[in-house]
């Protein structure tokens, strides 16, 4: 068999209605149980073997398999959405279509991504036999939280001898994302010395706390990089600050937490010293303790996949057939499962979904013709890395 066999059974009307059906199931984070069975039930019945992987507090993360051997290749997708935001225009759980246009909660971020994967899912199983190796299908749950699912996969042992993972995330055409910055979030508490407000004396955290702030947002304070590959700098922004109250005391604790994303190459000891020396300079007063803000999961480091990894010539080839133009390689701003996937699970991990707008935002919306090309590759490109078809 070729891979044109699978490829034909691949259709729009059948990505369409899968994205529909899944669209459909509400799955905001951490109520995943519906998805999770509709996913679980919908590979069981096409042969693969399902492992169910519970989540605290969210629906179990899916593991299917077909074929057999010790290497493998993953497909893999979330299960989760965001939750619903106030100003949609159609009901956010019932799919509609308006023009090429397919609007509903999560239909970009991943839900139309998961139709391509089950599509595929679909039409490679009555050729398991012919795989060298085996075909991973998993499906997460907490992605856009803090990645538990994805972290049940690497613990449970899922990813030995596996050689390399597709992912569908929003994506743009001609887009290849062969890696991610990674994010990091830093927490600064600052410890003064309460007194009355309405007299001299003592030591004001907020203040200090403020310095802080005010020298961290000035552009070239700290050096946040550049990728001249990717034309892309890092970030740091301050995404909270807590100090005191209505009380009529001067504030003893102020509390500052900062948003970094770093860049392939660079480490989380490095960023923590770039933000330490900015406190050094800025802090007058108060005494200070700087650390990584608390999370039930290792956090996202950046990664690349090096260009001339085979699953980027591959994947790049295959993208470059069904679309027909130069493909560019991109970064990815920010991070999802597939970052820990490839930092922490150490597998090669690449992203190329279909279009589409306002993502995670209201009035989300699908590009439902860019469902078909997107399969296509990643079919391609799953057949040759697995089954090893020179006709791919």
């Amino acid at each position: 068999m070729s891979i044109n066999t699978v490829l034909e059974r691949i259709t729009t009307a059948r990505l369409t209605e899968l994205a529909r059906t899944i669209v459909a199931i509400p799955s905001v984070t951490n109520s995943e149980g519906a998805m999770s069975n509709f996913t679980a039930d919908f590979l069981a019945q096409h042969g693969y073997r399902i492992t169910r992987l519970p989540v605290a507090d969210s629906g179990d993360t899916i593991v299917a398999e077909i074929g057999q051997g010790e290497r493998s290749f993953m497909l893999n997708y979330h299960l989760d959405t965001f939750d619903v935001f106030a100003g949609w225009h159609t009901d956010p759980f019932t799919p509609t279509m308006i023009g090429n246009r397919m609007y509903g909660l999560g239909t970009h971020d991943m839900k139309g991504g998961a139709a391509c994967v089950l599509a595929i899912a679909e039409q490679i199983a009555p050729f398991a036999n012919q795989l060298h190796g085996r075909l991973l299908i998993t499906a997460t749950s907490d992605e856009e939280n803090w990645s538990r699912g994805a972290h049940a996969i690497i613990n449970g042992g899922f990813l030995k001898g596996c050689i390399g993972n597709l992912v569908p995330e929003p994506a743009n055409a001609g887009t290849l994302t062969v890696g991610q910055r990674g994010r990091h979030v830093f927490h600064i508490r600052f410890f003064g010395k309460t007194v009355h407000a309405a007299f001299g004396g003592g030591v004001n955290a907020a203040a200090d706390a403020a310095r802080v702030v005010a020298a961290l947002e000035e552009p070239g304070v700290v050096d946040l990089g550049w990728n001249n590959e990717f034309q892309l700098a890092g970030t740091l922004n301050v995404i909270g600050v807590h100090s005191g109250g209505t009380m009529i005391l001067v504030p003893e604790v102020a509390d500052v937490w900062i948003d970094r994303h770093i860049l392939p190459g660079e480490t989380m000891d490095h960023a923590m010293q770039q933000i330490r020396a900015v406190i050094e300079r800025t802090c007058r007063h108060s005494t200070w303790a700087l650390t990584v803000d608390e999370r039930p999961t290792p956090a996202p480091g950046p990664y690349v996949v090096p260009k001339n990894h085979p699953l980027v010539k591959t994947m790049h080839a295959a993208l470059a057939q069904e679309y027909n133009m130069q493909i560019m390689h991109v970064l990815g701003r920010s991070v999802a499962d597939t970052s820990h996937f490839a930092f922490h699970g150490h597998v090669p991990t690449l992203i190329c979904g279909p279009q589409g707008g306002n993502t995670c935002e209201t009035n989300e919306w699908l590009d439902v013709d860019s469902l078909l090309p997107t399969a296509r590759a990643m079919a391609r490109a799953t057949w040759q890395m697995l089954a090893g078809n020179s006709n791919a």
